[in-house]
């Protein structure tokens, strides 16, 4: 299943990869008392008190032509440990018309396991880009950190470190426009490089959040830090200024792993407060 929405001329539609495990907010906020989710659990947590997180990606696709850009891709092939079924990311591609070799530009929020983990593609131990026509664009504060001995994971050395030896690895910082209208936006904290991707078009913001935030209590609880933040005084100060400005700048907010029903919204104000107002 798939959600789109047009950006003046960009279309961005949520690519599906797979249906993450439940969470348990009190593990996962582990700063937050239970009863402050009080106010918040009719509409940002399961009836049992959980919530599910999705993988996804996002294409950005201009009526105008251009390459076709994947933001993000997802957990990977799989299987998966929790669900024992493969990643859906390609089948959801094919699903739209879309090979993997129609992709020219893959962009990575950051690089959680959760988001790369269908950049590289294996036969045996063979490595090879699985968008074979991609640059792929990768926060360069990432790659710092996570290419470090002590920082390195099973994640990164596997779907990030091979595109180095491919070739096709394009390291980006700051404001980066990667083709007009569509730029990255550094939001860090939650890793040293976690960027999201700002889409303008005649007079129409849309922006791709990654791990900006993972529930919609976040929206009005904006300090709250999953345990997932690298850093978490940073993460809330990016977090802060993106919604605000999201806010009153009327953004499109296309989120990175809020259910497929409520994935695409706006940050809207009642009574003070700002919540979540899911399209």
């Amino acid at each position: 299943m798939s959600t789109s929405l047009s950006i003046g001329e960009f279309e961005i539609t949520t690519v599906q990869d797979h249906q993450g495990m439940d969470r348990n907010p009190s593990e996962i906020y582990s700063e937050v008392p239970g009863t402050a989710w009080d106010p918040y659990r009719d509409f940002a947590l399961d009836p049992d008190g959980f919530y599910r997180s999705q993988w996804r990606g996002h294409l950005i696709r201009s009526s105008n032509g251009g390459p076709s850009i994947l933001v993000d891709t997802g957990m990977g092939p799989g299987p998966h440990d929790h669900t024992g079924n493969p990643g859906e990311l390609i089948d959801s591609l094919n699903a739209l018309c879309v090979s993997p070799e129609e992709i020219g530009l893959v962009v990575i929020t950051h690089t959680h396991g959760d988001h790369i983990g269908w950049n590289v593609s294996y036969d045996g131990d063979s490595a090879r880009a699985t968008f074979p026509n991609a640059r792929y664009l990768i926060p360069r504060a990432d790659w710092d950190h996570y290419s470090q001995p002590e920082n390195s994971n099973d994640a990164f050395d596997h779907s990030v470190k091979p595109l180095e030896t491919l070739k096709v690895l394009d390291l980006v910082s700051g404001v980066h426009e990667i083709m007009p209208g569509v730029s990255t936006l550094p939001t860090n904290g939650h890793t040293p490089g976690h960027q999201c991707v700002l889409v303008e078009s005649n007079g129409q913001t849309g922006v791709i959040t990654g791990d900006l935030f993972h529930n919609v209590a976040q929206i009005s609880e904006q300090d709250w830090c999953p345990v997932f933040d690298w850093d978490t005084t940073i993460s809330t100060r990016s977090r802060q200024k993106l919604l605000g400005r999201a806010e009153r700048e009327n953004w499109v907010v296309f989120s990175g792993h809020l259910g497929i029903d409520k994935s695409i919204g706006k940050i809207v104000r009642n009574e003070g407060k700002t919540f979540w107002k899911a399209f």
